[in-house]
């Protein structure tokens, strides 16, 4: 059950303009969390295919708000979603940063909880569709993405079916129709990692960096591939960002851990995700093409490796050029 915070500010926002953002907190009445959400509405009259998007650790909201105003602006329904236990809260005021966030990652290495917080909004979004015809008009629960970053990343997968690193029971949910996973983590398993991925039916794609090394988990750059190349049973993609580091995909100048955000990479990470959604949630013919021929790399705008994968069939993007998709 949701206890709706701030729902009546959502519902009286909604008449004001097709295209606006609203924060809302939903109370988890069987877990003890509360959720906070953030819900960005396109300009569309018809109904929106809805993405759900899970932070790094250590941010919120509004870090990747650059992700949602791009989503929105081509059509998509955005929900961003806090985790509490592992968001800005655990360093906000603290003097040694770095300790709090291996204590955060520790206690959240298994990414259940974070999936478990996804579903739960899931579930409340079904409600509200369910219940208020204005929401029904504008939200289309039969193609709805989720993704994230590092632990969000893993949270995504394990909705889309991947076995648990904890091994526990099941987080697959059959709404998730694609799945974005922005530098996922990788912990070895008394499994084959073939066996770990096999689960996952949903076309996936995968966004890393050269230089992407866990700043407080243990996933090396080279690691981030392996749920890529360890599926066998769905569409899946993989984007290595040449020069890119753990600390580009968060939506600020500086991070709290040091070092800056790269706005080239961003860039790329929002064209790269955004022909993904339209193929796969819009069923866009032109976005569909994009990624199955050399013009992805032109449309991605950096050096980078493109790799696609259906059941065992590998191939690389070379260059080329493309203007169908407008990004």
């Amino acid at each position: 059950m949701c206890f709706r915070v701030f729902l009546p500010l959502l519902l009286g926002l909604w008449f004001v303009s097709p295209a606006l953002s609203s924060e809302v907190v939903w109370y988890d009445s069987v877990r003890h969390r509360a959720i906070p959400v953030k819900i960005y509405f396109p300009q569309t009259t018809a109904p929106a295919p809805v993405i759900l998007f899970s932070h790094g650790i250590g941010s919120s909201i509004d870090n990747c708000a650059y992700l949602a105003d791009a989503w929105t602006a081509h059509g998509f329904v955005c929900v961003l979603v806090q985790h509490p236990g592992c968001d800005e809260n655990i360093w906000k005021g603290k003097i040694r940063v770095l300790n709090e966030f291996r204590g955060a990652f520790e206690q959240n290495w298994n990414g259940r909880t974070r999936a478990e917080d996804l579903r739960f909004v899931l579930n409340c979004i079904e409600q509200l569709v369910q219940s208020h015809p204005q929401f029904a008009a504008r939200m289309d629960m039969e193609r709805v993405g989720v993704g994230g970053i590092d632990l969000g990343a893993l949270a995504a997968l394990l909705l889309a079916g991947q076995v648990p690193p904890d091994y526990g029971y099941s987080l697959y949910d059959p709404r998730v129709k694609a799945v974005l996973a922005l530098s996922p983590p990788v912990r070895p398993m008394n499994i084959s990692f073939r066996e770990v991925y096999r689960p996952i039916t949903a076309p996936t794609l995968f966004i890393t960096g050269t230089n992407d090394d866990g700043v407080v988990g243990q996933t090396k750059a080279t690691q981030r591939r392996i749920p890529f190349d360890a599926m066998v049973q769905n569409q899946r993609y993989l984007i290595t960002l040449e020069g890119g580091g753990h600390r580009m995909y968060g939506g600020r100048v500086v991070s709290v851990l040091g070092g800056r955000n790269s706005e080239k990479f961003q860039t790329a990470i929002v064209r790269s995700s955004t022909v993904f959604w339209r193929a796969f949630l819009h069923g866009d013919p032109a976005a569909m093409q994009v990624m199955n021929t050399h013009g992805w790399s032109s449309l991605v705008g950096v050096q980078a490796s493109i790799e696609r994968r259906s059941s065992q069939v590998a191939t690389k993007s070379g260059s080329g050029v493309n203007n169908e998709i407008g990004l």
